[in-house]
């Protein structure tokens, strides 16, 4: 199928809409794993690009490692589509190991975090910030390319939430943590191990989290819960691994570890994320043989300059 046949205009607009969608990619082990992430659909190109800090390599090393990916787009929250369904990109990623930091290089994308996450200007927003966070705009840009395209309905509305009940795997801070969700999102991988996403509701089962309405395939799996506001702010998230196996009543994802992702904490806690991400980054450059480089704030200014403009005349013309 032809790119310009393969992304139909109303699943376009749910690409280009949804604040962040989830990506999987395949580990080392061979267990596909989804985090949350933002990004700007290309429409001229059929590709949809994204980045992570080198301070968070995971994701690049594992596209470098094997290219097949998944994007599952479920999260409507403050796209104003809230009927619009959810869409299923699968395809190959390419991830070059080159270090990216000229805003202008890839403007539409720091033009999309910065409407999306007006909250994400606080990073940059001093000198004291910008030398301690300046790697986390040390970008590696990431370009998938989808093959198959899939529209789903979204989830029935519910009110139901996993009950604070002994999970094998799980601690009970775990347990009720997941209980916070109205639903998770299911990483597996289908025919020739190409990984897929499902948003699911779980339950709890004797043998662990039960995955019901998922043709998901048994073996390495993994759930992510995740959320945020309608200014992308407020974020929380993690991640279960385990074995998807099947069971009397349905698929059970039976669980071995917990990823912690973006969750809340005090100022200890920031100083722990902001020397991890820190020390990450440096073991990067070392391993390359590379110098710091150097951000060019200006044009990262430039971007917001443009956002506040583009508000102004907006408002003025509501007026």
């Amino acid at each position: 199928m032809e790119h310009d046949q393969l992304v139909e205009p109303g699943a376009a607009r749910v690409l280009s809409s949804y604040l962040t969608c989830e990506a999987a990619t395949i580990s080392r082990s061979g267990t596909p794993i989804a985090w949350p992430v933002t990004g700007v659909w290309r429409a001229d190109e059929q590709t949809f690009a994204l980045s992570t800090s080198i301070g968070f390599p995971q994701k690049a090393f594992n596209i470098r490692r094997d290219p097949r990916v998944a994007l599952l787009f479920s999260d409507p929250t403050g796209s104003g589509l809230d009927q619009a369904g959810q869409v299923l990109l699968q395809g190959e990623a390419e991830c070059k190991d080159e270090i990216v930091t000229k805003f202008s290089q890839n403007a539409d994308v720091w033009q999309r975090v910065a409407q999306a996450q007006p909250s994400s200007r606080a990073l940059s927003s001093n000198r004291i910030l910008r030398r301690l966070l300046d790697v986390y705009y040390m970008r590696l840009f990431i370009t998938v390319t989808p093959t198959v395209v899939t529209a789903r309905p979204s989830l029935p509305e519910t009110t139901a939430r996993l009950s604070d009940l002994a999970v094998p795997g799980l601690t009970p801070t775990i347990v009720r943590r997941i209980g916070e969700f109205p639903s998770g999102v299911l990483a597996s991988l289908g025919d020739g191990g190409q990984p897929s996403l499902a948003r699911v509701v779980p339950e709890a089962d004797d043998g662990g989290l039960l995955l019901t309405g998922t043709d998901a395939r048994p073996g390495q799996a993994s759930l992510l819960f995740h959320r945020h506001d309608e200014l992308l702010a407020n974020q929380r998230s993690f991640v279960v691994v385990g074995e998807l196996s099947e069971s009397a009543r349905g698929l059970v994802l039976r669980p071995e570890r917990v990823a912690d992702g973006v969750q809340p904490g005090g100022i200890f806690s920031q100083i722990s994320t902001t020397r991890g991400l820190r020390r990450r980054a440096q073991a990067y450059l070392d391993k390359r043989g590379l110098d710091r480089p150097r951000i060019p704030w200006h044009e990262l200014e430039e971007i917001h300059a443009r956002i506040d403009a583009t508000n102004v005349d907006a408002t003025s013309s509501a007026r």
